[in-house]
């Protein structure tokens, strides 16, 4: 299943997505997807507490509709980073682009490198997450990965 979702980004920055995304033999959405998981678990974002979402400026230039069809791990992915950074989608990704790029440009040059490179590889997964009540607390966890308990097993075995 797939949800869809519509931002807006500057023709300019789409310019720079749809130029990169070919180079680099993936499909838009795929390399959105890469970049922003790139972005969150290298924790290029400052995580904001008490603040309201801020948006991409107006009136600066113009902007073009973008339609993106996401996987549902995806989706709820990007949401639990428009709520850490305080961002929308449409300047999450304009972030990404301007600080994040080329590191993660770098990351891709030298996972190409490898001979079981493929660009798939890249897109983010293993949104997973927890819920539960400790002491009359109802709590939820996200893990930006496989749930830990997947990974000790991994480890031990």
């Amino acid at each position: 299943m797939y949800i869809e979702t519509t931002t807006c980004i500057s023709y300019k920055h789409l310019e720079i997505l749809k130029f990169y995304a070919e180079k680099k033999n993936m499909s838009l959405r795929t390399f959105i997807s890469s970049i922003i998981s790139f972005a969150a678990l290298c924790e290029k974002g400052d995580i904001q507490y008490f603040k309201q979402i801020q948006y991409r400026t107006r009136n600066e230039g113009e902007w073009k509709r973008l339609h993106l069809v996401l996987y549902n791990d995806e989706y709820e992915f990007f949401l639990d980073v428009k709520k850490l950074w305080k961002m929308s989608l449409a300047k999450v990704i304009a972030y990404c682009l301007d600080n994040v790029l080329y590191e993660f440009l770098e990351f891709l040059a030298k996972a190409e490198e490898d001979e079981d490179y493929y660009t798939d590889n890249y897109r983010y997964s293993g949104y997973t997450f927890e819920i539960g009540d400790e002491e009359n607390i109802f709590f939820c966890k996200f893990y930006w990965g496989p749930h830990p308990t997947i990974v000790q097993k991994a480890l031990s075995a």
